[in-house]
């Protein structure tokens, strides 16, 4: 059974179980899909009583942007799972002999691709929510400001629970440049996705009620 198809209840039960998959990667793009769904949910309710001469073209057209990324999400939750699974299989190849050796090495390394090249398009969609969240923060019916900031703060933990899951198996990875381009999408998706939620929190968190989460600022 994929995991996208479990209950939230069986999914957080296998998660806590001894079995992997799930784990922190698919984990990552659960937090992406609920921040994506979170979005899709204010834009939704703000259009709700809208009129369409109203200007809402931005409105519409981020919701489309949303489904597209509602569906990627989904979609990543298993694939990371698969790539896992991928890699466990070669880590248990044979390798009684030199020739064994060397085909569990292979398998090995396209694995453990496989496992950090999948967070990376993980992360870069949670970073496209947050890039909406902002555009659309000050669109948004004052009700559901709340929710599209809890959406903004799951997309930035699904960026940095992605990046983690990229960067445990770089060690392992035997090709420098892969490494090396690795190193360099976890440091602009890291640093752009904390620079994007300062930003937004800095237009939300400047106003009643929410000044009160600036920390004493």
């Amino acid at each position: 059974m994929m995991l996208s198809s479990l209950s939230i209840s069986d999914f957080a039960a296998k998660l806590a179980s001894d079995e992997v998959p799930p784990g922190g990667g698919s984990t990552a793009a659960i937090y992406g899909l609920m921040a994506a769904a979170l979005l899709e949910m204010a834009i939704a309710y703000s259009l709700k009583d809208r009129k369409p001469a109203e200007g809402n073209e931005i409105l519409v057209a981020k919701q489309a942007d949303l489904a597209r990324l509602h569906i990627e999400l989904t979609i990543l939750i298993d694939r990371d799972a698969l790539a896992l699974r991928g890699l466990l299989a070669a880590a248990g190849l044979p390798a009684t002999t030199v020739e064994k050796q060397q085909v569990r090495n292979l398998a090995l390394q396209k694995a453990l691709k496989q496992a950090a090249e999948i967070p990376v398009e993980t992360a870069r969609s949670c970073l496209e929510v947050m890039e909406i969240g902002k555009t659309i923060v000050g669109m948004v019916d004052k009700l559901v400001v709340s929710d599209l900031m809890a959406g903004v703060a799951a997309a930035h933990a699904g960026i940095t629970a992605s990046l983690l899951s990229t960067a445990i198996n770089l060690n392992e990875i035997q090709e420098d440049s892969l490494v090396s381009a690795l190193k360099g999408q976890i440091y602009l998706l890291r640093t752009t996705g904390d620079e994007l939620r300062a930003a937004i929190e800095k237009i939300v968190y400047r106003n009643a009620p929410f000044d009160v989460l600036q920390g004493g600022e």
